[in-house]
C-alpha cells in the first residue's frame, strides 16, 4: 500500500503556500548570485562560463578562471540548471512589465547584486525575482517527500494519513527548512535529491532493480547540486545493503540473527552485483560528466574551480570545536535554530526497533553529516540563518518522529506540540529579516546605526599591534592574514548579544523587514527602510 498522491500534492501546495507568504523576492547572498549567473548563462547561450563578481583588488568571488580564459562557478550545477524554467518565466515578465515599473517595484532598499543602473536595472532585478521563487518550490517538495516516507513508516493504517502530515509539518514548518526556503542555496536541492534516493528503496517493499538504479539516479543528481554529498554516501550505501538483505531473508532481524556466512552469503550471489551494477551505473555516468568538465574548462579532470579559491578544502576544524558550534553555540546551534530535531534523535530508538534498515540508514546518515563537516574549516557555513552546511541532517532527524508519533499518548502530543510552538516562532523570526543585511549594519556600515562592537575583526582595524598566528597541515604555528579570518565573524557565533536572536529584534525596531508583500506595502507609502545612509 502506497501513500495517495493526492495527500502529496495537498502537502506541497500547504508548503508552497505557507513559504510564498514570507518569501523575500530577491537572491540574498554572493553565493547565490553567482549560482543565478550560470542559470542564465545556460538559458541563454547553453554554457557554463559567467561574468565573474570581482572584488576592488580584481579577484573573483566563488569562481575561477578555466583554460579557456573564462570565468566557472565552483558550485554544483544543478540548482542553476533546474532553475532554467523559473529565469524562461522571469524573461517572459519582462516582456509583459515594463523596465520602470520593475525598478519601481523590485529595487528594495536590501544587499542586491545588480550592478546595471538606468534602463535595464528593472528587469535585471525582474529576472531575479523569478529564480528567488526556486527555493519555495523545492522547500514544498521536500516537505512532500517527508510525508510520503513518514507514511511508510507508520505501523498504525487508521493515523498514517495525520502521522504523514505531523512529520511534514515538522520539517516543513519546524526547522529551518522555512527560512532556507526563502533563498537559492544548493543544499535543498541536495537535500531533496538525496532524500528522493532513500525514498526509492524506503518502504517495505522488496527491492527491485528498477528501485535501485533510480536510486543511483537521484544520488548522482544530489552529487550535481553539491559534490559534498559523497560524504554521506556511505549511508546510502549501507541503508540499500540492509534492505537487500531483509529483501532476501525476509526480515533483517532473521538474517542478523543467524551465522556470518549466512549473512555473506546474500552479497555474493549474482543478484547483488547486478543491482550493484544498476545503482553504480548513474553515479559513474556523472563523475565522467564531471571529470570531463573539469578537464574541459580547467585542462585536468582533478582539477576545478575550487583550486583557484583560497579558502580550499580543509579539515582543520577540532572535531569538539564544531560539535560544540553545531550542537550549542548561539549562532549555529541546531537546536536552537530547530528546536523540534531534539523530539527527533530521542524517536530514533523506536524507529531502528520498528523499521532497523531506514533506521540504521537515517541514524548513518545524520551522523555522517555532522561529524564531517564538524571537521571543515568553514563549519558555520557563512552569513547566513543557522548551521546552512548541515542542512540534509534535519531530514533524517524529523523521520524517526514518524514512528514516535504513531503510539503516541497525551505527554508525547503534548511535548511535539510545545516543541513545534517553539520552532514555528524561531522560523518565523528567521524570516523576518535578511541575514545579508544583518552583516552589513552591524559590522560594515560603521558610520550608521544599529552597530555590533566586535570583539575582533578584520575589518574595523582592532587587529592593529597584534600577532594573529594559525596551525598549518604540519601542525605548526605560523603568522595568519588577518584579512582571512574565517567568515561569519565568530562574535555572531559565540556572544549571544551580538548572534541574530538579538540584533533581529533590535532591527525590527529600526524598521527592517525582509518579507516580500510588506515591503512592496512599504514602497507603495515610501517608508522602505534602507541598509545603508543614502
Amino acid at each position: 500500500m502506497k501513500p495517495s498522491w493526492r495527500q502529496t500534492f495537498a502537502v506541497f501546495a500547504c508548503f508552497l503556500l505557507l513559504y510564498l507568504l514570507t518569501c523575500g523576492g530577491h537572491l540574498y547572498s554572493p553565493d547565490e548570485e553567482i549560482m543565478f549567473r550560470v542559470t542564465e548563462s545556460l538559458a541563454r547561450r547553453g554554457e557554463l562560463s559567467i561574468p565573474p563578481i570581482l572584488d576592488p583588488a580584481g579577484n573573483s568571488f566563488a569562481s575561477a578562471r578555466g583554460s579557456d580564459g573564462r570565468e566557472y562557478a565552483q558550485y554544483g550545477v544543478a540548482n542553476s540548471l533546474f532553475a532554467v524554467p523559473f529565469y524562461y518565466a522571469g524573461l517572459l515578465a519582462t516582456k509583459l512589465v515594463p523596465d520602470e515599473t520593475a525598478t519601481r517595484l523590485l529595487d528594495f532598499k536590501t544587499m542586491l547584486y545588480v550592478e546595471q543602473t538606468g534602463a535595464g536595472r528593472g528587469h535585471q532585478l525582474l529576472l531575479r525575482f523569478a529564480v528567488s521563487f526556486f527555493g519555495l518550490f523545492v522547500g514544498a517538495a521536500t516537505c512532500a517527500l517527508v510525508s510520503r516516507m513518514a507514511w511508510r513508516l507508520c505501523a498504525d493504517q487508521e493515523r498514517r494519513n495525520r502521522i504523514s502530515w505531523l512529520a511534514a509539518l515538522a520539517y516543513g514548518a519546524g526547522t529551518m527548512a522555512w527560512p532556507h526556503g526563502r533563498t537559492f542555496f544548493s543544499e535543498p536541492l541536495a537535500t531533496l535529491f538525496f532524500l528522493a534516493a532513500f525514498s526509492a528503496v524506503w518502504g517495505p517493499e522488496g527491492l527491485t532493480r528498477r528501485k535501485v538504479a533510480l536510486c543511483g539516479t537521484w544520488m548522482a543528481l544530489s552529487l550535481m547540486a553539491r559534490l559534498d554529498t559523497v560524504f554521506v554516501f556511505p549511508a546510502l550505501v549501507l541503508f540499500l545493503t540492509l534492505r537487500y538483505i531483509e529483501t532476501r531473508a525476509g526480515s533483517l532481524k532473521d538474517a542478523l540473527g543467524g551465522s556470518a556466512r549466512e549473512q555473506l552469503r546474500f552479497l555474493v550471489e549474482g543478484e547483488f552485483y547486478r543491482m550493484t551494477a544498476l545503482f553504480a551505473a548513474p553515479l559513474a555516468v556523472f563523475a565522467a560528466w564531471y571529470l570531463g568538465m573539469n578537464y574541459l574548462h580547467f585542462g585536468g579532470a582533478m582539477k576545478s574551480a575550487y583550486a583557484d579559491q583560497s579558502e580550499g578544502i580543509h579539515f582543520t576544524t577540532p572535531l569538539l570545536a564544531g560539535l560544540y558550534g553545531f550542537l550549542f553555540s548561539a549562532g549555529k546551534s541546531l537546536f536552537l535554530f530547530s528546536p523540534i530535531v531534539a523530539v527527533g534523535i530521542f524517536a530514533f530508538p523506536a524507529m531502528i526497533r520498528r523499521c532497523p534498515a531506514q533506521g540504521v540508514g537515517a541514524a548513518a546518515a545524520a551522523l555522517l553529516i555532522l561529524l564531517i563537516h564538524a571537521r571543515w574549516q568553514n563549519w558555520p557555513g557563512g552569513w547566513c540563518w543557522g548551521p546552512r552546511h548541515i542542512f540534509m541532517i534535519h531530514a533524517f532527524l524529523i523521520l524517526p518522529l514518524a514512528v514516535w508519533l504513531a503510539s503516541a499518548g497525551r505527554g508525547r502530543m503534548t511535548l511535539y506540540g510545545g516543541a513545534m510552538a517553539a520552532s514555528i516562532i524561531v522560523q518565523l523570526y528567521g524570516c523576518s529579516q535578511n541575514f545579508i543585511d544583518f552583516y552589513i549594519l552591524y559590522y560594515r556600515t560603521t558610520n550608521s546605526l544599529p552597530q555590533a562592537y566586535a570583539m575582533y575583526s578584520s575589518e574595523d582595524g582592532q587587529l592593529a599591534g597584534y600577532r594573529v598566528e594559525r596551525m598549518n597541515s604540519r601542525k605548526q604555528w605560523e603568522p595568519a592574514d588577518t584579512s582571512r579570518l574565517p567568515a561569519p565573524i565568530n562574535d555572531t557565533i559565540y556572544v549571544p548579544q551580538n548572534s541574530q536572536w538579538y540584533r533581529y529584534w533590535e532591527m525590527m525596531q529600526f524598521g527592517y523587514i525582509d518579507n516580500l508583500w510588506l515591503r512592496l506595502w512599504a514602497r507603495a507609502i515610501n517608508e522602505e527602510v534602507a541598509i545603508v545612509d543614502e
